[in-house]
């Protein structure tokens, strides 16, 4: 019995990685947000300018020069979007992370429960390491399979 509950616990974990993601691109699909909106404003704004080589010398100051000029970009694309374009890319910047988040947790419940079924059967890590990325593999094409599949259906209607 405790290796039934074992792959229950498996089965069920990788089911929340795999149905937060799927929502997650049906949701983010139906947002009215239209990508090109942040192209047209990046294309009036002009790329940040570039963080000289040498501040590598130190990275920390590198790092926080190369942060301090993506910010200030960042704000000037904004700025140069029309209001509501920049309603609909916050809302849409705001689902990712939130989807982001609970796909982040469940896999690190999936992670875990991964490792009691290794536990239950005393298989070696690697068989583990092995098992955590099929089920990734599978969880992202399932999406992707579903995402497909959905199309297809809209396309014959």
């Amino acid at each position: 019995m405790p290796h039934v509950i074992a792959w229950c616990g498996f089965l069920g974990a990788w089911l929340l990685v795999a149905g937060p993601l799927d929502q997650a691109v049906r949701e983010l699909e139906d947002q009215d947000f239209e990508h090109e909106a942040i192209t047209r404003a990046a294309s009036q704004v002009g790329d940040p300018p570039q963080v000289s080589g040498w501040w590598l010398l130190i990275p920390p100051v590198w790092y926080a020069i190369r942060q301090n000029r993506n910010r200030e970009y960042k704000h000037r694309v904004a700025a140069a979007m029309d209001e509501k374009d920049l309603r609909a890319f916050l809302s849409y910047h705001d689902a990712a992370d939130a989807w982001i988040t609970v796909a982040a947790g469940a896999s690190l419940i999936a992670v875990a429960e991964s490792w009691g079924l290794r536990e239950s059967f005393g298989w070696p890590d690697w068989v583990w390491g092995g098992l955590v990325l099929l089920m990734l593999v599978v969880c992202g094409m399932a999406t992707k399979y579903r995402r497909h599949r959905r199309e297809r259906h809209a396309a014959d209607a």
